[in-house]
């Protein structure tokens, strides 16, 4: 009987969070597989209180292992500037 091949996704989202001038900031992050097979990294951020995040920005990827490397590599990025999970 031939396998199924598996469309399971293990998810990727972290939201790492930064202290300046008193004021609480945090940086989203987060990997989805879209409906056309491409994957899209969702990187958000803004100060905690306010509502709505100050920006969002989305990259499209047409492999999951390139949207991976580019998100560990931002999150090496903003760890090395101070964030923290």
């Amino acid at each position: 009987m031939p396998q199924k091949k598996s469309n399971h996704f293990l998810s990727y989202k972290t939201t790492l969070y930064r202290v300046v001038n008193e004021k609480t900031r945090y940086y989203s992050l987060e990997i989805l597989p879209t409906l056309f097979g491409e994957y899209l990294l969702i990187r958000s951020f803004g100060g905690v209180k306010n509502k709505k995040p100050t920006r969002i920005i989305k990259e499209y990827f047409s492999h999951k292992e390139d949207g991976i490397k580019a998100f560990e590599k931002l999150v090496a990025e903003k760890v090395e500037k101070g964030y923290y999970l």
